[in-house]
């Protein structure tokens, strides 16, 4: 009888499942930059109400906004393997009263920007409003992530956490001279949401020489449109992983990534302004200058951020 030669058939590999720990901290993450999102969008509807943000000096917390979210995307993307290893908390009721502690610093703090034309402009006033307005977002993640989370994660990387502080505020100090360029990186806004506009058959009219005008709906392609911020902190982030993970990295493949990398976040600003002017003109005024005046608009930076490094990671290192 001839012999009948069985194929053997190979497992199929199994996907790999996520970690308890990891998975929930994936979720805590994800609800934290909404619920970030949320606040900034409240609080940016009034944030210049009477010249709240100039006259309380205010104006500082943008950028750190900024640096805050990029450095968490760029975070989970180095030391993905070590949160992986961290054991699932419970969330208890101690987490629950952060939470509420956070709201109520939030409901504060918008009590603050109404009547802060009859607050005294004194030091101790001043002090207050900004512990008010720093403990907002510290009670909020420390109320999302757990108490017991947020002791073992300052334990298990406080010496990256200082490689991220050091980077913050190399990237703070640096963003006064990048600021100087936002003209430039305006007009190329402008030029470029207009013509996306008129190509879907929106009627534009240019005020001056930075407003643009759709059904109604205008706003100026200034420093808050241009971008500038985001594309060089994105910049900065890209380096410094570069940097971090020398070893790992193919440095040509690396340096030839770079520029296509910094002209995908400009684009990706063209279409959050682009966004911006079609629900301003169509949906809601008052929601697209609360979006505006909120960190919203990152979520288009830190999709494209999560698209760029998951596709291009893994081909950059060696």
């Amino acid at each position: 009888m001839a012999k009948v030669n069985k194929m053997k058939k190979g497992k199929p590999k199994e996907k790999k499942k996520l970690e308890p720990g990891f998975k929930s901290f994936l979720w805590r993450t994800g609800i934290f930059l909404g619920a970030f999102m949320a606040y900034s969008f409240i609080i940016g509807k009034q944030i210049f109400l009477n010249d709240f943000m100039t006259v309380w000096r205010i104006d500082i917390y943008p950028r750190i906004g900024y640096i805050l979210l990029f450095s968490i995307a760029g975070f989970i993307l180095l030391y993905r393997k070590r949160l992986t290893a961290f054991q699932k908390f419970k969330y208890k009721p101690r987490d629950a009263l952060m939470l509420l502690v956070s709201v109520m610093m939030l409901v504060a703090f918008c009590v603050i920007e109404i009547y802060s034309v009859i607050i005294p402009l004194t030091t101790l006033n001043l002090i207050l409003v900004h512990i008010i307005g720093v403990s907002i977002f510290l009670f909020l993640a420390v109320g999302i992530y757990g108490i017991s989370f947020t002791k073992q994660f300052l334990i298990k990387f406080k010496k990256e956490l200082v490689y991220f502080v050091i980077f913050g505020g190399i990237v703070y100090a640096l963003m006064n001279v990048v600021w100087n360029s936002w003209p430039f990186f305006s007009a190329g806004v402008l030029v470029a949401v207009k013509f996306l506009l008129k190509v879907i058959g929106v009627n534009v009219v240019i005020l001056g020489e930075s407003t643009i005008s759709v059904n109604g709906f205008a706003a100026q392609i200034a420093e808050a449109c241009s971008g500038v911020y985001s594309i060089f902190i994105f910049s900065a982030l890209y380096l410094f992983i570069v940097f971090l993970d020398w070893e790992k990295m193919n440095k040509k493949k690396a340096a030839i990534m770079f520029v296509p990398a910094v002209l995908g976040a400009f684009a990706f600003n063209i279409i959050r302004v682009f966004t911006l002017m079609l629900v301003g003109a169509y949906i809601s005024r008052n929601l697209a200058l609360g979006l505006y005046h909120s960190y919203a608009g990152m979520i288009f930076f830190l999709i494209y951020f999560g698209l760029f490094w998951g596709l291009g990671y893994k081909w950059m290192k060696k």
